[in-house]
């Protein structure tokens, strides 16, 4: 009996090793070109069969410092993610942003006083492209910081914020900025 048990063993092991589940399921993938990226193996696991191979190495390599950023741009022509995410074998990577990067709310510290901004709120009316990438770079340190009265002028918020669109930047201040 003693002779069979490493045999046994790996009969018992092999489920677990073949369901990957020694793989962090979430892969948080910080990308400049795109934002910050939620990425679930567990999810693209049981929808692939467990096929590991199916990505790696061919879309990305198994060491996350050799995968080159790409821009949303470059995903469309079939790179990274849109291998795959192109509207045939899975949503295009042009819809369903919440699927991958996830909307949180924002707070940007400002002189008036910090403010807030509600990608739920906004996205309830929206689409992810009314903003991204034309007024706002998904990465907020790449951002232009801009006054209240560029604001008014009609940069940033002020796109719609704009008393038509919008309520103006010149009213309403705790609607974003949070007032002592």
């Amino acid at each position: 009996m003693l002779k069979h048990f490493p045999v046994l063993f790996l009969i018992l092991l092999l489920p677990s090793l073949v369901s990957a589940r020694w793989i962090d399921d979430i892969a948080v993938i910080e990308n400049s070109a795109v934002g910050t990226v939620a990425f679930s193996h567990y999810q693209h696991l049981e929808a692939l069969g467990k096929n590991c191979v199916f990505c790696h190495n061919e879309v990305f390599n198994i060491d996350p410092q050799k995968n080159q950023p790409v821009s949303m741009a470059e995903m469309a022509k079939g790179q990274s993610c849109g291998a795959c995410h192109n509207g045939q074998k899975a949503f295009t990577v042009a819809e369903n942003c919440a699927s991958c990067h996830p909307l949180g709310d924002i707070v940007f510290n400002v002189a008036e006083g910090d403010a807030s901004f509600s990608h739920e709120v906004h996205t309830e009316m929206y689409s992810c492209s009314d903003c991204h990438p034309d007024l706002f770079i998904p990465d907020r340190s790449r951002n232009q910081r801009v006054s209240m009265d560029e604001m008014s002028a009609g940069a940033s918020c002020g796109a719609c914020h704009d008393g038509d669109t919008a309520f103006s930047v010149d009213e309403n201040c705790s609607s974003c900025h949070a007032m002592e």
